[in-house]
């Protein structure tokens, strides 16, 4: 595995241990709430994200035996098909399968030769497509947190979501008001709670 690699391995690694966590902080009824921005709900997004996984596993898979893994790809359909089987889903059954599918995918991409990393993979380059993928579960996780507001200011999903890279203008303004938020949350901590969080 090339160091670049790694880095997005550990970027997969990084996000759905947020989203786990995220999970288990979801209140009671909080998996039903709806997600405007997509028409599913929240334990839809969650067993959305934690499918994808699988996704790119077998798509990595074909692309190894000589197959363009875009051909045929109906992402839409696919997408439907996750959220209806997803709608009923145990909670504890999506968090088992984003912690399958991410074993599952870092040794897909160990598997990887390390000269075709900037092979063709449909109309990218096998990296290209990867660094889409790795950037799958941040792309939906503004929407995520303001479906479950209560998350907001846990310590790990601020520093999953103030660190990260926003490519537009809309999520870039919601950020700032995030840190805004945060700076003004701990400033009413006392010192312990302050150093805790």
């Amino acid at each position: 595995m090339t160091p670049e690699v790694r880095a997005i391995a550990d970027r997969f690694i990084y996000g759905q241990a947020t989203l786990k966590h995220m999970m288990a902080l979801v209140p009671e009824g909080g998996f039903e709430r709806d997600i405007p921005e997509l028409d599913w709900t929240v334990r839809q997004l969650f067993g959305h994200m934690a499918q994808t996984l699988t996704t790119y596993c077998d798509g990595v898979r074909t692309w190894l035996e000589g197959v363009d893994p875009t051909e045929g790809d109906e992402p839409e359909r696919t997408n439907a098909d996750t959220a209806a089987r997803s709608s009923k889903t145990p909670a504890e059954e999506i968090a088992a399968h984003f912690g399958s599918g991410l074993n599952e995918l870092v040794r897909t991409l160990a598997l990887v030769p390390n000269e075709k990393t900037e092979d063709a993979f449909g109309p990218k380059t096998f990296f290209e497509a990867l660094t889409d993928w790795s950037e799958h579960f941040l792309s939906h996780a503004v929407a995520l947190v303001r479906a479950l507001p209560e998350v907001r200011m846990d310590p790990l999903v601020l520093n999953w979501l103030l660190h990260a890279t926003f490519d537009d203008d809309e999520r870039r303004k919601w950020q700032e008001e995030l840190l805004a938020e945060a700076r003004a949350y701990i400033a009413t901590l006392s010192d312990d709670e302050e150093d805790e969080e």
